[in-house]
């Protein structure tokens, strides 16, 4: 009788054990889930690809850096963004439905004969990657011509074929 009332202790001393490890380990992976989802938080990255037979375009933005380049292989300097920048982008990518880029239709097709150079826009946050489908530099879908003309305007596009004036109003530039 002794020993089953020893064993029976023990036993309940050795759950009680483990209920407690399995707590404090779900406590610390929820810890570590929350501190790396608020690193995670600034993984935003934005990447405009415009190229034809004879030019081609890169702007790529991440949180205080923008590359802008314009020979393939070739980047350029790494420039800082302005915090105020980065803000007004992010605030235009709010407005956008973010996982319906891929089905985002092009308002033409110049770029399959070279009438204008073959575009895509590239959102990366954090672990996810939404790319549009192919559309002509200066005529992106509706939806995200506020986001591609600040994008243009923060890299100093100065082509004629882009439209920024009518992406954006003045005070937005």
């Amino acid at each position: 009788m002794i020993m089953k009332l020893v064993s029976i202790l023990i036993f309940a001393l050795i759950s009680l054990k483990t209920c407690n490890s399995n707590t404090a380990k779900a406590e610390n992976q929820d810890r570590i889930s929350k501190e790396q989802q608020a690193t995670s938080e600034d993984l935003i990255t934005f990447e405009y690809l415009a190229t034809s037979r004879n030019s081609y375009y890169k702007i790529r933005v991440i949180k205080n850096l923008v590359v802008v380049t314009k020979k393939q292989g070739k980047p350029g300097a790494p420039e800082t963004l302005d915090a105020s920048e980065w803000n007004h982008l992010l605030e235009i990518l709010e407005a956008i439905q973010i996982e319906k880029i891929p089905d985002l239709k092009a308002p033409s097709k110049n770029y399959a004969f070279d009438g204008a150079a073959k575009t895509t826009l590239k959102i990366s946050v954090n672990e996810h990657t939404y790319q549009t489908q192919a559309f002509d530099h200066g005529n992106p879908p509706e939806a995200l011509k506020a986001l591609i003309a600040k994008l243009l305007v923060i890299a100093g596009y100065e082509g004629s074929s882009t439209k920024v004036g009518e992406y954006l109003k003045k005070e937005d530039l």
